[in-house]
């Protein structure tokens, strides 16, 4: 396996992307190109620990299944210059990390065409905000690219935060450690945005019918970022029918990652049910990469007359 970090923009050292790539076997004439997964850790915009539990691990748990799979290490106010980790500088970040991978494809095994992001709290804030408006226009304008470049396979979203409205007011009922570290400043440059500000960085508020497929997963005693959020977002996707699969857990509480004690992963009797969402995820992928995986059940009721209808 080669394993190597790269700088995504120059004169900056904050920014990087570290992948974790299969090299061709040499038993194999003709290799097949490889979905790629990127990793995007949490850390409310305040940092993004790559060697954290959200980061490396996860990326290896997608490289073990044969995926080409990446850690990005976006732009945070602990790493980056000043005033560069105002949002959407980190819209930016992702979208430079998807170019870089689709630009070297070729070289680094990848299907263009199956990449997918996965990030958690933050993480998955970011993720979420770009599948909602990658199409928009945005970004091709920043980075130079025709809009088409920057679609990816699918989003998978773990304890995400999908409404700023509903964290507001959350963080009003129940203060704690972000409220206490002005967790909004870092990405809106003031820490009570007015109300728009508020719905224009909320995915679920910008969400149509060019979002990818998404994964959802949180769980119910996350006393950070509520459950409510994930649930809003699954029933917009209901709503504007984009496909996706939504999985709530009862514990795991925020910053649950792949499900495992952090101090013990070895320990399997110390798993979560919550770290099911990890085979159901890549299952949930796999009949996108493939779907002739997917067995599509008929609709028993399709066509019938029901009583007094």
């Amino acid at each position: 396996m080669r394993i190597e970090t790269i700088k995504l923009w120059e004169n900056r050292d904050d920014v990087e992307l570290t992948m974790f790539l299969h090299l061709p076997d040499a038993f194999l004439p003709n290799p097949v190109k490889k979905p790629a997964m990127i990793a995007c850790p949490g850390g409310a915009y305040q940092n993004c620990p790559r060697h954290g539990n959200e980061g490396d691990p996860v990326a290896m748990t997608f490289a073990v299944d044969g995926y080409q799979a990446f850690v990005l290490e976006y732009s945070v106010v602990e790493r980056a210059p000043k005033g560069k980790s105002l949002f959407p500088a980190q819209l930016i970040d992702l979208g430079k990390a998807i170019l870089t991978i689709k630009e070297h494809a070729d070289e680094w095994g990848v299907d263009g065409d199956k990449i997918s992001i996965c990030g958690f709290s933050a993480g998955a804030h970011l993720c979420s905000m770009y599948a909602t408006t990658w199409h928009n226009g945005m970004l091709a304008e920043k980075l130079g690219a025709d809009t088409e470049s920057f679609r990816i396979m699918a989003a998978v979203l773990i304890y995400g935060l999908h409404d700023y409205v509903l964290q507001e007011e959350f963080n009003e009922a129940h203060p704690n450690f972000i409220t206490a570290l002005d967790g909004n400043t870092p990405i809106f440059g003031a820490s009570h945005p007015d109300k728009e500000l508020l719905k224009a960085y909320s995915p679920v508020c910008q969400a149509t019918d060019k979002m990818p497929p998404v994964f959802l997963a949180a769980a119910t005693d996350d006393g950070l970022v509520p459950a409510m959020h994930t649930i809003r977002m699954a029933e917009k996707l209901q709503t504007i029918g984009v496909p996706y699969e939504c999985h709530l857990f009862q514990y795991g509480e925020h910053g649950f990652s792949l499900g495992r004690n952090i101090f013990e992963p070895f320990r399997q009797e110390l798993a979560h049910a919550c770290a099911q969402w990890v085979p159901l995820a890549k299952t949930f992928l796999m009949h996108l990469i493939s779907p002739e995986t997917l067995k599509a059940e008929e609709n028993p009721f399709a066509g019938m007359e029901l009583p007094g209808v």
